[in-house]
């Protein structure tokens, strides 16, 4: 093997295993989105395929977040006031709730 082969396969591989460290990276973050807006991280199965991938990123940065039901588990939208599979009332548990402990940060209410 010539020196120019020996530098033009490590320079390929440097690269391969650049691209292949974005690629997963890439699908590490979605994973991380999915889960923070309680969405099913197994929608990153998609992104076998690259352009799946793309894709995937872009609808799960788009899609607004969800909520648990305390009372059955389930996912309800964000904003619902009653969640749709058990009735559970969101605002009523709201305004029930016991004030936070003294000192603890609150972020802001918005309505």
């Amino acid at each position: 093997m010539r020196d120019e082969d020996v530098i033009a396969l490590v320079v390929m591989l440097v690269i391969g295993v650049v691209a292949a460290t974005v690629y997963v990276g890439l699908i590490v973050l979605g994973v991380n989105i999915a889960k923070r807006k309680n969405r099913s991280p197994h929608w990153m199965w998609f992104a076998v395929h690259p352009m799946g991938l793309l894709i995937t990123l872009i609808v799960m940065a788009c899609l607004p977040p969800l909520r648990r039901c305390p009372n059955c588990a389930q996912a309800s939208n964000q904003h619902a006031r009653l969640c749709g599979f058990c009735g559970y009332d969101f605002a009523m548990a709201a305004r029930y709730a016991p004030p936070p402990p003294q000192g603890a940060y609150m972020p802001p209410q918005r309505y």
